[in-house]
């Protein structure tokens, strides 16, 4: 299945606010330390943005939720990735 545009840009905001709440960290932490607004933050989870969210934004949110940046674009199963990351991080010392 092909997804649009508007899809895309709406699971990569969906992908930004599972590993944000992973991390523990609230829209206002992770938005303080990308040196962003909190309602920005909130405009890309849920995909609500005109215009593409930068890259340099992009690298800021995957360096502070300790991801590669491609993890954000991963659209395939998103269920079936967040398992593996609950399962990997169950086996870390």
């Amino acid at each position: 299945m092909k997804l649009t545009y508007r899809e895309k840009i709406r699971q990569v905001g969906l992908n930004i606010s599972y590993y944000r709440k992973y991390r523990k960290l609230t829209q206002m932490q992770l938005a303080e330390q990308v040196n962003i607004s909190a309602c920005y933050i909130s405009q890309i989870e849920r995909g609500l943005l005109k215009n593409a969210v930068s890259l340099p934004v992009l690298m800021a949110i995957s360096e502070v939720l300790e991801i590669e940046i491609g993890k954000l674009f991963e659209f395939k199963d998103l269920q079936q990735d967040r398992r593996e990351v609950g399962k990997n991080d169950a086996n870390s010392p």
